[in-house]
Formats: structure tokens, sequence, C-alpha cells
């Protein structure tokens, strides 16, 4: 354990696969800084979300609980509890500093502290008479959340004398259908890359780093919108990669032996819409690369201002995304599925006091594992109530084995409405297999490690009956230990 405390700069991206990764060389799609920080640190290739979707995983981001535990399952609703790895920072000494997407307030709901520098109180953050009242947040916050939380980027384009440059409001790029969602369509922004959205929260998250108080620790959070569709990114990024040269994934479009709730799905509709042929979604996902080069260079603004000041080896990086993008594999778009283009995040970290360089962990973890990992390593006890696992462990592990803390994990998804025309689904996943419970349809299983693509539903094939039922029996071990509301009908 290292001698101080050590400061803490989390970096999420939203929406971000793990084939963007140019360390991984898994596609062309480049990025130098997080690059960087695997070669110099850990990371984890096979990190998943608990639940592809934007609130709920974040919530798991900051309670260590999964969604069902805290009421987090749709991005309307409301984060009950306090979020404990906040608190646990704050009462360690830490000064906590918030930037960009918090995700975890109501669909506009108004942000009634959005750019005070204030101690914040939940109700007043989260709203409602139903939140926990009394407990502080961040010392500094500056929320540009969706919706009413754009405002002030809007306001600070139209004092430039710029564009709106907040992706989602251009109808271009939104779907004639209800509701009006973002669509694969990408196109080009008339900014400079300095003007864009998260340049700006950049810019927030460094002012914060700049302004903090230097004679304690430091919690930072830079929390992404990017590169959540729309695909609108302006040059060079818009142009920076041939979508001649990528080539077709082998599960893209709709694949057989599949619930019947991906046919109907919203975002099944979406990709109908857009095109079945490869050619425009060749296009849409050279941009998405784009974007996710152009969110790297951001990350590189916030390492070097670390190391400008003398201070990014005392300080642990962790560089994460809330859950994938499904690029019209399987015929979808989109995320909220339990597939691995959806389910699996980047998860990247780096401390030379306590990390070794270039760790390539294979270990079976989830994002829910952040919050007892980070209290471990400040030297606070994990409570009990959590349902991670710290890491540890792996970070001291020099040959780069696999860790194995606990082989299983777990995600969820409830449907946001009945306009979603999809089903709630539980999944468990080992160092091999995957099997999904779809409520009321067809259920899947996986032999990921001979087939990551996940072509082969095994659901039916008696050769992989015994991994079946053992995984259908940690499942529902697992559902019984965080009292799932949906336990009765598994």
């Amino acid at each position: 354990m290292p001698d101080k405390l050590p400061n803490i700069l989390l970096i999420i991206t939203d929406q971000q696969r793990t084939d963007t990764l140019g360390f991984r060389g898994e596609t062309a799609c480049q990025t130098p800084h997080v690059d960087r920080l695997a070669r110099e640190g850990i990371s984890f290739d096979r990190a998943a979300c608990t639940s592809p979707l934007c609130t709920p995983s974040r919530a798991s981001i900051f309670t260590g609980k999964y969604p069902h535990q805290v009421d987090m399952m749709g991005n309307a609703d409301i984060l009950r509890e306090t979020p404990l790895l906040t608190d646990a920072l704050r009462a360690r000494g830490y000064y906590t500093a918030y930037a960009g997407k918090w995700h975890l307030e109501p669909e506009g709901q108004p942000k009634a502290f959005r750019g005070q520098e204030d101690e914040l109180g939940l109700s007043g953050v989260h709203g409602g008479d139903q939140a926990l009242k009394g407990e502080r947040i961040v010392d500094r916050w500056f929320d540009v959340a969706d919706g009413q939380g754009s405002y002030d980027y809007s306001v600070w384009c139209e004092e430039n004398g710029l564009p709106d440059g907040w992706p989602v409001s251009d109808p271009d790029v939104r779907t004639h259908r209800t509701p009006s969602m973002t669509i694969p369509r990408p196109k080009q922004q008339n900014l400079d890359p300095s003007q864009t959205y998260d340049a700006w929260v950049t810019d927030i998250a460094l002012n914060q780093l700049r302004s903090r108080p230097k004679e304690r620790p430091f919690f930072q959070v830079a929390s992404y919108f990017g590169p959540h569709p729309p695909f609108l990114i302006p040059e060079p990024y818009y142009s920076l990669y041939d979508p001649a040269e990528i080539p077709k994934p082998p599960n893209f479009g709709p694949q057989p032996g599949k619930p019947r709730s991906n046919t109907t799905s919203f975002y099944h509709q979406l990709f109908k819409d857009y095109g079945e042929s490869w050619e425009p979604w060749q296009k849409s996902t050279a941009v998405y690369w784009g974007y996710c080069t152009m969110m790297d260079d951001l990350v590189g603004r916030l390492l070097d201002a670390l190391e400008d000041e003398g201070i990014l080896d005392d300080t642990l990086v962790i560089f994460l995304s809330d859950h994938g993008e499904m690029l019209g594999s399987h015929g979808l778009w989109h995320k909220m599925v339990p597939y691995e283009e959806a389910l699996r995040v980047p998860l990247v970290m780096r401390y030379p006091a306590l990390i070794p360089a270039g760790i390539r962990s294979q270990a079976n973890v989830s994002l829910i594992d952040l919050v007892p990992t980070i209290l471990q390593i400040v030297g606070e006890d994990v409570p009990g109530v959590m349902s991670g696992r710290a890491l540890s462990p792996a970070l001291q592990d020099r040959q780069g084995r696999e860790f194995q803390v606990d082989s299983y994990r777990f995600a969820e998804h409830r449907p946001l409405g009945d306009w979603h025309q999809t089903v709630e689904w539980r999944l468990v996943t080992d160092s091999k297999y995957k099997y999904v419970w779809n409520q009321g349809d067809l259920d899947e299983l996986y032999d990921l490690a001979a087939d990551p693509h996940e072509l082969i539903n095994l659901i039916d094939d008696p050769a992989h009956e015994g991994a079946l039922e053992r995984l259908r029996a940690r499942l529902f071990g697992w559902m019984l230990d965080t009292r799932d509301p949906i336990l009765s009908p598994f």
C-alpha cells in the first residue's frame, strides 16, 4: 500500500466498445492516450457493465450495487441511495469534483445546482422529497448532463457566436419514429474540436483541477457524452478512417436462434430503417471510430495537465465506459441487449506505486467491482452491503496471470416501456460461458471461448446441459441473494 493517499481521476466515456481501444489490436481505431494507460498499468480485457444502459450502469459505478438493488433500472429513475464511493472518499479527506454527464437524476428534471460551486444536498441534485437529504456528494459540481443540463453549453455556444453544438439537438440525426431517438446516420459538425461539448466538459474538469485545494488529495470525475450517438463530430475526426477498409463483422445483421424480441425491438426497427446492407454501416462505424479517437485526445489533455503539474504518478487514473454499442451486430442498434458488443466495457487503470506496467488481465470482472477496489486502495473498509469485490490482488499480479476473485459476473435489463417491444432479462457469465434468461422468451447460452460473436445459441444442445444447469443455479442464487424483484418468474 502506498505511503500517501493517491489522487484519483475517473474518466467515463459513454457507449464505447472495447474494440475501439487501439492497444487491443481488434480494429484500426487509434487511442494512443488510453494505450499509454494500459501500457503503464492494467487493462481488464473482459470487464462488463451491470446493465448496458447509462443510468443503471452509472448507479453501480458509484454505489457498488446492482441496479435492481438501488431501484435504478431505467434512465428516468431517481438515485435514492447515497453514492457510497464519494461519501467514503470525502470522509477520508478527499476533495471531490465532478464535471460532465451525471445521468443519475430523472430525465427532464431541472438541475437545481447546475454550474454552482457548493456543497450539494442529494435532494437538490436528484430532485424530489423522497431523495436522501443532507448528504454531500462533491465539493465542486458542474452538471452538464442530458436534457436541461445541456442548456449551459448551448448558452456558451450562443455567447461565442457558434452554432449549438449539443449533438442530440440536430433533427437530421434523430428518427422519425416515436420516441425520436438517435439513429446511425453520421454527420459532420461545423465546429472546431475545441468547441465541442466534450471539449467544453474537459475545460471544466481542468479548471476544477487547477483551482482545487492543493493540500488535499482529489477525486476528480470527467464524465463525457461521447462517443454516444449521434455520430456528429468535426473534422479531422469525421474523415479520419476510411469506411471502405472496415470489414463486416461476422454477426452483422439478424442471426438465427435468437429470441423473438430481437425482431420486435424498437432498435431492430431503427436498424432496418437505416439499411440492412453493410455499406451505410461502414460509414457510421468509421465516424464512430473517429469519435473514439477524439475522446482519446481529450483524455490526453487530462493526462498532460497532471504531468505538467508533476502529479501523474501520484494519481490513480481510471478509464472506463458505462456500456458498449451494437452498431448493427445481431441486427440491432444502440444497447440494452445482453450481447458482448453492448455488455463489455473498457476498464484501464494506471498507478505506478501499486500497479505494475503492462498487465492484460483476462479476469471476469465488472464495473460493480470499481468502488470496492478504490476503497481498498485508499485504505477504507469495503461495506458489506456492496455486491462487488475488490480487484486489488489483480493489480499486483506482475506476471499478468488470470485473477479470479469470483468467476461469475451478472447483468440485467428492464425494457424502457411498451414501445421498446423487448423483454426483461438477466445474465450470468463465467470465464467461458454466458447464459441469458429472457423472461417469457427464448433463453440463450453461448460458449464465448469458441464463439465470441455469439452466433450459435446452445440453449437446446444436450452437450452443454451441464454448463446450463450450473449457470442457471448460479443465476438463481444471485437473484435470491440480491432480492431481485423478478425472482418468482425465474
